[in-house]
């Protein structure tokens, strides 16, 4: 993690100092994950790849400007939805339309790729998704950010709009439906545990 964070200061560093090189390797290294970010919240798939357009050409113009972060994707997680907030009426932004419902299936379970490696019959990946699917929209958003971008409560609150203590909440919650779900159906809870780790508290 340590390492990750000084890899993202020197290349943010860099880029603000005018190194073109890093200016397309942030564009590289963040351009489908912020596409991917921005599908949570429109349907509309040509205006968020216009938003991140336009995203990266603002920060080339004003990279001086820019202000110091450790945490590349997060900033711009923050800066891609200020800007579909700003650049399109709000009722056309999605809370969670059934398009994205069905990407966090196929993406939270990295749960499903771990059932996968763990030779789990097809049916329990089913048992898995009706699991996923009793959760709230919230949750599963949450699930979604701290398992697929591997962000931070503080962060997640910040980009759900609730507090770090609902974010924190929704979470426990969240995994203790998939916990009792799993458990009702004799699942080995392997895949429980594995999740219940990687979403300790940082």
């Amino acid at each position: 993690m340590q390492n990750q964070l000084n890899k993202d200061y020197l290349l943010w560093k860099s880029f603000k100092e005018g190194d073109d090189k890093a200016f397309y390797d942030l564009y590289d290294q963040f351009s489908d994950v912020l596409f991917r970010f921005g599908m949570q919240f429109c349907n509309d798939d040509g205006f968020v790849k216009d938003c991140i357009h336009d995203l990266f050409l603002d920060l080339h113009r004003y990279r001086e400007q820019l202000g110091a972060t450790d945490s590349i994707q997060f900033y711009l997680f923050r800066a891609l939805r200020r800007k579909m907030h700003k650049q399109k009426p709000k009722d056309s932004l999605l809370n969670l339309d059934k398009s994205f419902e069905k990407t966090l299936r196929s993406h939270t379970p990295t749960f499903e790729e771990a059932l996968i490696n763990s030779e789990i019959q097809q049916e329990n990946l089913v048992i898995l998704e009706n699991a996923v699917s009793q959760l709230t929209k919230l949750q599963q958003r949450a699930l979604f950010l701290k398992f697929e971008e591997n962000l931070t409560y503080p962060e997640i609150a910040v980009l759900l709009n609730i507090s770090v203590e609902s974010a924190r909440t929704n979470m426990y919650r969240a995994l203790k439906t998939l916990r009792k779900a799993l458990t009702k159906k004799r699942i080995s809870l392997n895949l429980f545990f594995q999740l219940f780790h990687s979403c300790s508290v940082r």
